[in-house]
């Protein structure tokens, strides 16, 4: 698999902090299928949607964003990223995917994960699972359910079994299934044992703190029996200008805001102060932040200690204003992409 280089988003709706603007829903989504065809004029080869719930976002089903991305695409992959699989239902999961499979030419994808607020959860009545077992039934389902039609359901509500054809099936003969990951390594070594590729959520942290994860991984895929080149995606922010003083700048408000929004991701994220965001841009930081030369040089460090197969860049962090994303991927395309190739060749 080539080194794949793609852009994706989760959407946000926050006020702007330098301007106090707030973007509405109808233009925030027309801002990411926006962003997308300016990432596959570009060059880039991946669009990812992530799926959350609740205020401040617009990605409640990344499937349905990603089915009008693809009516205005016709090269990018196109992936969820992540699908929240522990407050989802395998079976819609499956027949939407399928869907956007056929609709896009085979251009589907998913990363499949288990993380969702508490609030969302507690409102689903699923606050006191086991959301690790809850999350790997229904992963081996969803997986079935791609490998095998008819499928056979338990019929719990007629009480015997029933057997189900499920249409569309996808276009593609095996659509990859990625499993989204911070780093636990139960998470990666699971990923691992089951042959599926692994997509690494990174938001902070020095690159060295990915290592022992991929290498859990690697050595799970070995021990499995599994193919050894199953691959790796890292997905990060990212945000690039002209000027190494203009991605700062620029990006670190929205990053910090939206830091202060949404809350950490993980209980050891951080809030990001101006040294800490500085410090997370530097080359040994998990931030793809910079001028040309610096995400260049980031990429191929990064690249070559993790050897993973695809970077997607969440370039809109915090609600980055739109033009900015826009200039950010487009440098990223014509600008980055190239000269990572070339020294990856």
């Amino acid at each position: 698999m080539a080194f794949e280089i793609g852009i994706f988003s989760l959407g946000e709706v926050v006020q702007d902090p330098v301007t106090g603007a707030r973007p509405d829903t109808r233009q925030r989504l027309g801002d990411m299928i926006e962003q997308a065809e300016a990432a596959e004029r570009a060059g880039l080869t991946v669009m990812g949607v992530g799926e959350n719930h609740g205020t401040d976002v617009v990605a409640a089903s990344p499937v349905v964003l990603l089915s009008a991305i693809a009516g205005r695409t016709s090269l990018l992959r196109l992936t969820t990223a992540v699908s929240v699989l522990t407050a989802g239902n395998p079976v819609q999961l499956y027949e939407q995917i399928a869907m956007l499979d056929n609709i896009s030419g085979g251009r589907a994808e998913m990363v499949v994960g288990r993380g969702a607020s508490a609030r969302v959860l507690r409102a689903l009545g699923l606050e006191d699972a086991d959301h690790d077992a809850l999350f790997e039934q229904k992963l081996l389902q969803l997986l079935e359910l791609l490998e095998t039609n008819p499928s056979t359901f338990d019929g719990r509500l007629a009480g015997r079994e029933a057997e189900l054809d499920l249409q569309p099936r996808p276009l593609q003969a095996r659509l990859p299934v990625w499993v989204g990951s911070s780093g636990t390594l139960h998470s990666v070594i699971r990923a691992g044992v089951l042959g599926l590729p692994l997509a690494l959520l990174r938001t902070h942290g020095l690159l060295a703190e990915a290592l022992p994860a991929v290498a859990a991984y690697r050595q799970a895929l070995e021990e499995s029996g599994r193919d050894p080149a199953t691959p790796v995606g890292l997905n990060v922010p990212g945000f690039v200008a002209r000027t190494a003083e203009q991605a700062r700048e620029l990006s670190y408000p929205y990053f910090a805001a939206g830091a202060r929004s949404h809350g950490p991701v993980l209980a050891r994220d951080p809030r990001w102060t101006r040294e800490e965001y500085d410090r997370q841009c530097a080359p040994d930081g998990s931030l793809v932040v910079g001028d040309v030369d610096e995400v260049v040089a980031k990429i191929v460090a990064q690249q070559q200690a993790l050897g993973h197969e695809r970077l997607l860049l969440r370039m809109d962090a915090g609600g980055v204003p739109h033009h900015l994303a826009l200039e950010a991927i487009t440098l990223l395309g014509t600008e980055v992409v190239p000269r990572v190739r070339a020294a990856l060749c």
